[in-house]
């Protein structure tokens, strides 16, 4: 016996109940195969529309405010190029780097080494960066006071490093000194930068690419 022959020997009521399930199962074949698809597609172009609203938004804010941040840049630049102005020029670090040496007599600090070292050149903004390695010794109170001291030079000198360490082999002489009076030596590494403005020559040399299969010096 054929499935028809089967269907049609059902009364009525199960002829129509079959035929709900039959259309109940298509619908959900559809909506699985099909309409899901469609309305992850749906939902993905969606994301994609407010993502490229905030876009639009963002790009008519700052086009907007485009006049004032072009304005803020060239005072920030021109504040920029008046400090390097004011950096002394290489004949003047020798002075610099004498009176980093007198504050450190005047901290009464044991100084055992100073060594200036290569500067940096920054060929955009015309000037060098000269790098200073320091090593002294003595308490904490003249450690802080000669940092606060190269910060009142006239003269900027930054400090972008320090390491301190207990003082180790100190003479008879000044154990017994800071034992007396309460202190801990130290030794302290200190790294220091100080600046000088490029002359136009210098200047125009460092903005030059270096020959071919040899680096920038810096």
């Amino acid at each position: 016996m054929t499935p028809e022959e089967v269907f049609f020997k059902l009364n009525k009521l199960q002829r129509a109940a079959i035929v709900v399930i039959l259309g109940i199962l298509l619908l959900a074949a559809f909506y699985l195969l099909v309409v899901s698809g469609m309305l992850a597609q749906i939902d993905k172009i969606q994301l994609d529309i407010g993502k490229v609203k905030n876009q639009i938004v963002n790009e008519e804010k700052t086009e907007s405010q485009g006049p004032m941040l072009k304005k803020a840049i060239e005072e920030e630049n021109r504040k920029l190029k008046g400090m390097v102005g004011s950096l002394p020029e290489r004949q003047e670090i020798e002075d610099v780097l004498k009176k980093i040496t007198d504050l450190l007599a005047e901290s009464n600090l044991v100084s055992n080494s100073f060594t200036p070292g290569g500067e940096r050149r920054d060929a955009v903004l015309q000037y060098a960066t000269i790098p200073i390695s320091m090593n002294v010794r003595g308490d904490f109170f003249k450690q802080g006071a000669f940092l606060a001291s190269l910060n009142d030079l006239p003269r900027i000198v930054n400090v972008p490093e320090i390491k301190l360490k207990r003082s180790g082999g100190l003479s008879g002489r000044e154990s017994d000194l800071a034992s007396k009076l309460g202190l801990v030596t130290l030794d302290g590494d200190i790294t220091a930068e100080t600046y000088r403005r490029l002359t136009a020559a210098e200047a125009a040399a460092a903005r030059k690419p270096p020959p071919k299969g040899k680096k920038r010096a810096k």
